[in-house]
């Protein structure tokens, strides 16, 4: 990515904020995968779009992943959004 763009993001990127999300899962929006660390709280310099977000929860080693869950979101320029992981459930808000 050329430095333009690189900046252009960091201004009109969208940041998708992810709270709560056990270490291991996979997280993955359009075909950028993660893998979440002790440190993972989100992705940012997303374009503003329709966009794929999904995720998969796995075993406490990280080697088994549950089915795949995803979502659509439809954002503007600029925006941060929240997304918030419930222990219980795996589901997002």
């Amino acid at each position: 990515m050329d430095s333009e763009k690189a900046l252009e993001l960091v201004k009109q990127g969208v940041t998708l904020l992810f709270l709560d999300v056990p270490q291991y899962t996979m997280v993955a929006i359009d075909t950028q995968t993660f893998y979440v660390g002790p440190a993972f709280k989100g992705i940012k310099m997303i374009p503003p779009s329709t966009h794929f977000v999904y995720y998969s929860s796995s075993s406490r080693d990280g080697k088994e992943f549950s089915p795949i869950v995803g979502f659509f979101i439809d954002t503007g320029a600029s925006e941060m959004t929240k997304l918030q992981v419930h222990m219980a459930t795996m589901k997002v808000n």
